[in-house]
């Protein structure tokens, strides 16, 4: 157990990325006609005369000058003193030992689209990913400026590898042997894609956090890792240990704050707990924000068990409530949780629940437009979704609540000596009386304000 490590946060980088078409000759070892082959193959073994020549191959003195115009025109064969023929060391090249085929080193023409991201110039899959819920990676734009000269560099640099692990393509070889690059033609830049990195954050039992490690995915590991790092840890959080007390007073919680001390969390007694399981309580430990593995798997399992409405019934709603943290659905798993919420709302033709995703907004004099094109930026798709003034307990507290069924909390704290990024630990729970007094936390947030004229609820968001 101590060399345990829980994984508590999830954030992707997107780091732009170019692609190029990249046209090259390589060196193919190929094989000769019939009669030069055996010609080289009697001469490798002897230096032989005409006359000797003419009696292996049983040709007449013509067809023997024709057989021997091309190779002696090449300089592949010649005469000696003694007037016979040999092989010259340019022929003698062409073999590796007595049993092997003469082969010879010819350039053939290629081209191939690579792409490669602009921070550390590595070599990555041609795949275009989405730019949304991640954080955009810097890139240096003399790099940039200069990215198909750096390409053409790079891709000289590690043709071998490129080949060996099949990212070019297939390969006209002697054998399947490997080809060596002759010269790279031309380098076009085509388009820039997004190249996303994911950063899983985890921490052992004494609260250290385990460093970023890119030696295994990439090639130029430092250049990446520092961007992400500069992306990251130079952000010094402030900690929010007063609006998260305030959330457990308000929520009446019990299950958390027992863990979480000034300077340190208890992750042995949190860890203990969730693996002994919460029989004798009416909660669920989670960890993680709710878009995370363990907390969406805890969310899905009750999700499978909820029963169709009636037709005369009005449809709940499943209400989620964004953490205003700089964090914050900056993952692909946001977008697959999100996707799965919305695909449970329904059950064939029968209503499950209406689904509400309620995203916390900074404070601005146009907070609607602002707002919707700083989400639309950062998650493309704002359906179903509102904007709130800030957010839960000044954003620090995540929320999904499906009144009378269920509902799952996740804090989100913010404790910059331990971690960069903030360390969310809730719970899931369907007592009535926790879920009502839940929603009744998160109802009278909605219907207070800021002051008179900034209502909490912003209401739908302005992308235009």
């Amino acid at each position: 157990m101590e060399n345990t490590t829980i994984e508590f946060n999830e954030v992707d980088y997107i780091v732009p990325t170019e692609t190029f078409k990249i046209e090259f000759s390589y060196l193919s070892k190929q094989g000769f006609p019939f009669v030069k082959e055996f010609l080289l193959k009697a001469l490798y073994i002897s230096p032989l005369s005409k006359f000797e020549l003419s009696s292996f191959f049983g040709f007449n003195l013509r067809e023997l000058a024709a057989a021997i115009e091309e190779p002696i025109s090449k300089g592949e064969i010649a005469y000696s003193d003694e007037g016979k023929l040999f092989l010259t060391p340019l022929a003698k090249g062409y073999f590796s030992s007595l049993d092997d085929k003469p082969m010879v080193e010819t350039p053939q023409t290629k081209s191939a689209s690579v792409s490669f991201e602009l921070a550390g110039f590595n070599k990555v899959k041609n795949q275009h990913q989405n730019w949304h819920s991640g954080l955009r990676l810097k890139v240096n734009h003399e790099i940039q400026s200069l990215s198909e000269q750096h390409a053409r560099a790079m891709f000289t640099e590690h043709f071998q590898q490129l080949v060996q692990n099949d990212e070019l393509g297939g390969f006209k070889t002697h054998d399947n042997s490997l080809p060596s690059l002759y010269s790279v033609d031309k380098v076009t830049s085509k388009k820039t894609i997004a190249h996303r990195i994911k950063r899983r954050f985890e921490i052992d039992l004494d609260n250290q956090v385990k460093p970023l490690d890119l030696r295994q995915e990439y090639v130029n590991d430092e250049a990446v890792a520092q961007e992400i790092l500069n992306e990251t840890d130079n952000f010094r959080l402030s900690n929010n240990l007063n609006s998260i007390t305030s959330a457990w007073d308000a929520f009446e919680d019990m299950s958390i704050s027992r863990f979480v001390h000034d300077a340190s969390i208890d992750f042995r007694g949190l860890l203990a707990e969730m693996v002994a399981g919460s029989y004798d309580k009416p909660y669920e430990l989670l960890l993680g924000p709710l878009y995370s593995r363990q907390p969406l798997s805890v969310i899905e399992n009750h999700l499978k068990q909820l029963k169709p409405l009636k037709k005369a019934q009005k449809a709940k709603e499943l209400s989620w409530y964004g953490a205003n943290t700089r964090y914050w659905g900056m993952s692909d798993g946001f977008n697959t949780a999100k996707v799965t919420l919305i695909n449970y709302s329904n059950k064939g033709k029968s209503k499950n629940y209406d689904f509400k995703l309620y995203l916390p907004c900074d404070e601005h004099p146009n907070i609607e437009s602002h707002a919707g094109r700083a989400w639309k930026h950062k998650l493309g798709n704002l359906e179903f979704c509102e904007g709130v003034r800030n957010g839960l307990f000044d954003g620090c507290v995540e929320v999904l609540v499906l009144e009378g069924e269920f509902a799952a909390v996740s804090y989100h704290l913010a404790m910059p000596d331990i971690s960069p990024v903030h360390i969310p630990l809730g719970f899931f729970t369907t007592d009535k009386k926790l879920i009502a007094n839940i929603v009744s936390v998160v109802n009278e947030f909605l219907s207070d304000s800021v002051s008179h004229d900034k209502p909490n609820l912003i209401g739908k968001l302005q992308t235009k």
